[in-house]
């Protein structure tokens, strides 16, 4: 074959090709939420949350490229299911003492189902602990913080102000709060981003960008306050305020949380379901640890 029939690789998109192609895939979920949201069907939220973490989970799974390593994916798969199964129920009334409990106890007995399933195989030193705290830690990182998400419909007091239930608006106010922190991130690091925060752990993340997370949240803080103020009363322009920076600054975190894994594991992407983001983790990295702090922030203010 000679030099001019070899075959050559497919050039890098550019960045405005990038831009285009995540601006796309952004539109497209966001109009699935709105839908969602119009919708507003309990069961659906519960059901698109779970199908979110079950396609994050597979996707964790699939980063470790070791053969034979181990990942007790079926156990966790079925904890997840039962998970939120139990979530839903408790949406529905199902509230019995134990459920209090409901994490601690899907932890537990996700350590039971793999401890039990390691013991047909020889140990193999450190190797062994590997396997099973990967999985540990993919079922917590994903599973149990995701889940706040839906736990937030699961606040009763949250109401609008004329004392409908409102906790819809609630998660509304979160995405939009999350995504337009990504967004500003990327769009502002993108056009003059200079200095480098943490290369070691994401060489593209700069402190101008930063700067452009927190004007956005800002933005979407105080515009989901404008346009739905009545649905989310709890969310006043002093709480909008708070809300902008300290979600702002745990959404960076999450998303610098999954750079510290696909660094880890050698991998670029999660995924490429989505062109321009990448796959499902790359999508919620930042909503797992804004989720707990919107939940645990209501629960004080409400």
């Amino acid at each position: 074959m000679s030099a001019d029939s070899s075959p050559t690789s497919d050039p890098k998109p550019t960045k405005k090709q990038v831009f285009g192609s995540r601006l796309i895939s952004t539109l497209c979920l966001w109009a699935f939420f709105v839908v969602a949201f119009w919708l507003a069907i309990d069961w659906l939220f519960f059901a698109i949350a779970g199908t979110i973490v079950l396609l994050g989970l597979f996707e964790y799974f699939s980063l470790f490229p070791i053969i034979g390593f181990r990942r007790f994916q079926w156990q966790t798969y079925g904890v997840t299911i039962a998970y939120f199964g139990l979530l839903f129920a408790r949406h529905w009334g199902f509230e019995p003492d134990w459920l209090v409990d409901l994490d601690g106890l899907a932890i537990a007995a996700l350590v039971i189902c793999v401890v039990l399933e390691r013991l047909r195989a020889p140990i193999e030193g450190f190797r062994t602990l590997d396997e099973i705290s990967a999985t540990i830690f993919g079922f917590i990182y994903i599973v149990i913080l995701f889940a706040f998400v839906p736990k937030i419909l699961l606040l009763d007091d949250l109401k609008d102000t004329t004392g409908n239930y409102s906790a819809h608006f609630y998660v509304l106010y979160l995405l939009m709060v999350t995504k337009f922190t990504d967004m500003g991130a990327y769009a502002v690091g993108s056009l003059i981003g200079r200095d480098k925060m943490v290369p070691h752990v994401s060489p593209a993340k700069t402190w101008q960008g930063f700067g452009g997370a927190i004007l956005f949240a800002f933005i979407a803080s105080f515009g989901a306050y404008f346009l739905f103020g009545e649905k989310i009363p709890l969310i006043t322009p002093l709480h909008a305020s708070i809300l902008a920076v300290a979600l702002a600054l745990v959404a960076v975190l999450g998303d610098l949380a999954e750079s510290i894994l696909k660094r880890s594991l050698e991998a670029k992407d999660s995924g490429h379901k989505m062109p321009g983001i990448g796959g499902v983790l790359d999508l919620i990295d930042s909503v797992l640890f804004t989720a707990p702090i919107l939940y645990v922030y209501l629960l004080i203010i409400s």
